[in-house]
């Protein structure tokens, strides 16, 4: 493995540690009934941001994933053989866990809730085509519906608009960005409001994050003073935009942004990002990220329930490395699914060539 790819496998093991740590001990204080440690609190309160940067991660290894791909089929099919094992694992898990952990802060689930997770379709769309009430299974899914709106957009723009720079991609976000900054100033109209709405609601605000990976992508090959102006413009762009206003998360986001774009430059932050811990939890981060949120909370505070006078900053830990096992577990058996995903579904259709091995990752 050489170390660029190393490295970002490192950086998907830091995003779901801050992902973890802020669903465990800032997110639910609201419906956890011990006090959380106040510094716990405040210390993992932006670990939010580690979905930033899987969005950035993203948006390098789309771009790659869009080159190797020889049409916008092959794209979605190798996208969701890459999305698909762990989530069909992971779904059934969560469903069954509900019932028996009503604790947890998404309560119990229906049947009709597993449709976004083997669709990967956003369950306000399903419910508003359906005319069920369609939940997600987690909350944290909400990125993964993000994620695949941005794989939708970008493959139209590179596979059937022929816009191999993904130029589409920048011109949306630079018109969110200004539809934004005029609403953030005051001004209202129903158009200006419909076409927030519209841009918002495809994940467009998010655009910068996800350039910030496609731009770092070209940026390895391509390290021109214009190329580094550009990146850095992306990265201060992605952070102010994170929460419009907001100066203490800016500067978060921005730091954020900087451990993406060092190891474009430093081969030592490379090389630390490659080491065992940060690549494990890359490994795991994909099925950990998606098991991880209601199974920690609510077994949190089902221990409360018959232990309320420990620490309170114990309650999660024991659970944190349950779902961390339990990761491990689903991404060894992912490949097992994926194969068998691949043995039911055409390898060819309307006379396009579905899959190569290369490609699938």
């Amino acid at each position: 493995m050489n170390d660029r790819v190393a490295y970002i496998d490192g950086l998907r093991g830091i995003a779901i540690l801050g992902v973890i740590f802020f669903h465990a001990y800032s997110r639910w204080m609201g419906i956890e009934p011990y006090n959380q440690n106040q510094f716990l609190v405040e210390l993992f309160s932006n670990g939010w941001l580690g979905v930033q940067l899987f969005f950035a991660i993203s948006g390098y290894v789309i771009y790659m994933s869009i080159l190797r791909c020889e049409n916008v089929l092959m794209f979605a099919k190798a996208r969701y053989l890459r999305l698909a094992p762990a989530m069909l694992v992971a779904a059934l898990l969560i469903y069954i866990s509900s019932f028996l952990i009503p604790e947890r802060p998404s309560g119990h689930s229906n049947l009709i809730d597993f449709l976004p997770s083997i669709t990967f379709i956003d369950p306000r769309l399903l419910s508003n085509l359906t005319g069920f009430e369609i939940r997600s299974l987690d909350g944290a899914f909400w990125s993964l519906y993000v994620e695949v709106k941005f794989y939708f957009v970008a493959a139209i723009a590179y596979f059937i608009l022929k816009d191999q720079s993904l130029k589409v991609l920048v011109t949306l976000y630079v018109l969110w960005l200004f539809l934004a900054a005029v609403k953030y100033f005051q001004f209202e109209s129903n158009f200006l409001t419909t076409s927030l709405k519209i841009l918002n609601y495809a994940g467009v605000k998010y655009y910068g994050w996800f350039l910030l990976g496609i731009f770092s992508y070209k940026f390895t090959y391509n390290k021109s003073l214009p190329n580094t102006i550009l990146l850095l413009g992306i990265a201060v762009v992605a952070a102010v935009t994170t929460k419009f206003g907001d100066f203490e998360v800016t500067i978060y986001a921005g730091f954020t942004a900087l451990l993406f774009l060092l190891p474009l430059a430093l081969i030592q932050v490379r090389r630390l990002l490659a080491n065992k811990l940060f690549l494990f939890f890359g490994y795991i981060s994909y099925p950990l990220y998606l098991v991880h949120q209601n199974l920690v909370t609510g077994l949190a505070i089902k221990l409360y329930n018959v232990f309320p006078d420990l620490p309170p900053y114990l309650y999660p830990l024991p659970f944190i490395i349950l779902v961390i096992a339990i990761s491990f577990l689903i991404a060894k058996i992912e490949p097992i699914i994926k194969k068998g995903i691949k043995k039911v579904t055409p390898k060819t259709l309307f006379g396009y060539q579905l899959l190569k091995e290369q490609s699938a990752k």
